[in-house]
């Protein structure tokens, strides 16, 4: 497929879900949904952003539109909005959705593997990036090295849980959904919601990385600079 054929797909996709979206009245929604609504924008918390909704389309802080990817799940959650909220938090790994079948290997390949394998000897680091990306401690009783809660979207919460590599186990990372988490998101779009995390904590910058989470230089290049551990 040509490039420009490509983008039509992707375009002709996007022009899909927003006419869908025209169609819904939002008023009465917030709640179930965690958004908010500013005259006729619709306002969606996103990975620590807000994204607005307009006749036009979507739209970050900054007027840009969001990459497609996120488009889609952003689309996909205002769309499936249910009309019981589902009360079952309970954490279950993306395998236990009926939907996930096909997705299991990529979530295995494109979300957890790449984690552990970025984060394999540095927990520091990766401690340093779950507080730079919002990440919060929780109270549940988990036996592993780490675990956060991330708000990717208001009603889909993911849970990070991570074991650190040792002289008897390599590294594991698991991302866990709460169980009404497809009452949110089709399997697809919980996918891609899961790669973001992922994706977002091993490509975390050094200097989004707060001070206390690195280390002076070891690296004998004389510099006296503060690099981050994982490097």
């Amino acid at each position: 497929m040509a490039p420009n054929e490509t983008q039509s797909v992707y375009e002709q996709t996007y022009r899909y879900y927003l006419d869908q979206l025209k169609t819904i009245d939002f008023t009465g929604k917030e709640a179930a949904l965690g958004i908010g609504l500013d005259g006729d924008s619709v306002l969606i918390p996103y990975h620590g952003r807000t994204i607005r909704l307009t006749d036009t389309g979507l739209s970050d802080e900054n007027g840009g539109r969001p990459l497609f990817s996120d488009c889609v799940v952003i689309c996909r959650y205002l769309i499936m909005c249910p009309k019981v909220v589902p009360k079952n938090k309970e954490w279950v790994a993306f395998r236990d959705f009926p939907a996930a079948g096909p997705l299991t290997a990529y979530w295995k390949d494109a979300v957890e593997r790449p984690l552990a394998k970025a984060f394999s000897g540095d927990l520091t680091t990766l401690e340093g990036a779950c507080d730079a990306l919002g990440g919060s401690v929780t109270n549940l009783s988990i036996a592993c090295d780490l675990h956060r809660r991330f708000m990717p979207l208001p009603k889909v919460p993911l849970l990070l849980v991570f074991n650190a590599a040792d002289e008897d186990f390599p590294a594991a990372a698991s991302i866990l959904f709460e169980k009404r988490a497809d009452a949110f998101l089709d399997a697809e779009s919980l996918a891609i919601l899961g790669h973001g995390l992922s994706f977002r904590l091993c490509n975390m910058r050094p200097k989004d990385i707060p001070e206390s989470k690195t280390r002076p230089c070891f690296n004998r290049c004389g510099c006296n600079r503060v690099h981050s551990t994982r490097f």
